[in-house]
C-alpha cells in the first residue's frame, strides 16, 4: 500500500500493493519441412518409394544394405523431427527462465518499497525516495502496476519535500502506466495547485471525478478550484482586451476616433463577444 491520497496527509503504504502482471515474451514457432506430417509416415512413403524404384530396375540390394531412396527420406524425416523438439524444448526453458528472472525482481522491488514506505512514515523522505527509486530500477517493465505505485510514491516524497514539479513528472509517469491511478490525480492535481497552475489542477481534479463520480475528495477540489480558475480568466480576458483596447486608440486616433467608438456585448450563454460601432 502506498502513501495516502489526500494531499494534506500523504502518508506511506502499510505494505499492500497491486497485482503486477508478469508477462514472457512471445516466441516465434520455427516450423520444419515435416512439421504436418508424422516421420512414421514420411519414413514408410520413402519405404514404398525405395523398394517400387528397386522392383523397376530389376536391382537386388544386399541384406541390410538399405536403399539409396530410403536413407535419405529417413535421415531428413530424423533429423527435423528433433530439431523441431530441440527448438520446443529451448524456447520453453527460455521462457521459464525469463518468467523466474522477472519474478525474482519483482520480489526485490516490492521488498525496497515496503523499505521506502517505513521510512515515510517516520518523516524521512529523502531516505523513502531513494528506496523507491530503487524500486523502479529493480522493477521489470512487465509489471506496470507496481511501477506505477513507485512513482506515485515517488511523487509523494517530492510534495513532502516541496518538489512540485518533480511531483508532477513522476504522477505523470504513474498515469502513463494506469492511467485511471487516483492516487495519482490527486497528487499532481495538488503538486500544480502549489506551483499555482490552476486550470491544470483542476483538469485532473475533473479527470478523477469523471473516472469515479462519487469520490468526495474530487468533488470538493472541483468545487473549490472551478470559481478560482474562472475568475482567472476573466481577468485574463479584461487585460487582453485592454491591450488591444490601448493598440485600437493608438491606430484610430489618427483618423479622429477612438476604442469608445466601440462597443463589446457579451453573451452570457457562451462567454463570447460581439463589436458594434457607435458614433
Amino acid at each position: 500500500m502506498e502513501p495516502q491520497g489526500p494531499p494534506q496527509h500523504a502518508a506511506g503504504d502499510t505494505g499492500r500493493s497491486q497485482p503486477g502482471e508478469t508477462a514472457g515474451s512471445k516466441h516465434t514457432h520455427v516450423k520444419t519441412a515435416l512439421d504436418d506430417v508424422p516421420a512414421e509416415a514420411a519414413a514408410d512413403v520413402a519405404l514404398q518409394q525405395g523398394a517400387e524404384s528397386d522392383r523397376a530396375d530389376g536391382a537386388d540390394q544386399a541384406a541390410g544394405e538399405p536403399a539409396p531412396g530410403v536413407s535419405a527420406a529417413v535421415g531428413f524425416s530424423d533429423d527435423g523431427a528433433g530439431e523441431h523438439a530441440a527448438l520446443q524444448e529451448e524456447d520453453g526453458a527460455a521462457k521459464a527462465e525469463r518468467v523466474k528472472a522477472e519474478a525474482e525482481a519483482l520480489s526485490r522491488a516490492e521488498g525496497l518499497k515496503r523499505e521506502g514506505n517505513e521510512l515515510f512514515g517516520q518523516g524521512k523522505w529523502a531516505e523513502a525516495a531513494a528506496k523507491y527509486n530503487e524500486a523502479l530500477d529493480a522493477a521489470p517493465a512487465s509489471a506496470p502496476k507496481e511501477r506505477a505505485i513507485y512513482f506515485s510514491n515517488l511523487a509523494a516524497c517530492n510534495i513532502k519535500m516541496d518538489e512540485f514539479a518533480a511531483a508532477v513528472q513522476n504522477c505523470t509517469a504513474a498515469l502513463e502506466l494506469e492511467p485511471s491511478y487516483a492516487k495519482a490525480h490527486m497528487r499532481r492535481c495538488e503538486a500544480f495547485e502549489r506551483l499555482d497552475e490552476l486550470d491544470h489542477a483542476l483538469s485532473d481534479a475533473k479527470a478523477l471525478l469523471a473516472a469515479a463520480p462519487g469520490n468526495a475528495w474530487a468533488s470538493a477540489k472541483v468545487a473549490a478550484l472551478q470559481p478560482k480558475v474562472d475568475e482567472r480568466t476573466e481577468k485574463l480576458k479584461a487585460e487582453m482586451l485592454g491591450k488591444l483596447k490601448e493598440l485600437g486608440n493608438t491606430i484610430l486616433g489618427k483618423f479622429g476616433m477612438s476604442t469608445d467608438n466601440f462597443k463589446f456585448d457579451k453573451d452570457p450563454s457562451t462567454g463570447s463577444y460581439s463589436i458594434r460601432f457607435e458614433r
